[in-house]
């Protein structure tokens, strides 16, 4: 006797896995004390003790976490974290 196949539906429902699989924010890679610093410098601009541009010290914290291997992340990734409260 031949085994019953699920439907299409069941088949992908069933491929589905319960949760996304999602990557990890490059913030969460480092270091404790690393973070905890890149915390306070973003709370210094936000609280307009660190003048400049968002785009400014986005460059230059990029530029110094790939400096000393900290992380490969782009400007890009660094102005969306800037933004976020």
């Amino acid at each position: 006797m031949a085994e019953k196949r699920p439907s299409l539906a069941d088949a992908i429902r069933a491929a589905v896995p319960p949760s996304p699989i999602r990557s990890r924010a490059w913030w969460h890679g480092l270091p404790p004390d690393a973070l905890a610093e890149l915390e306070a410098v973003k709370a210094d601009w936000k609280a307009g003790r660190l003048p400049g541009s968002k785009a400014a010290l986005a460059r230059a914290v990029q530029a110094e976490l790939s400096a000393r291997g900290l992380s490969d992340v782009g400007i890009q990734g660094v102005k969306a974290w800037l933004g976020q409260d």
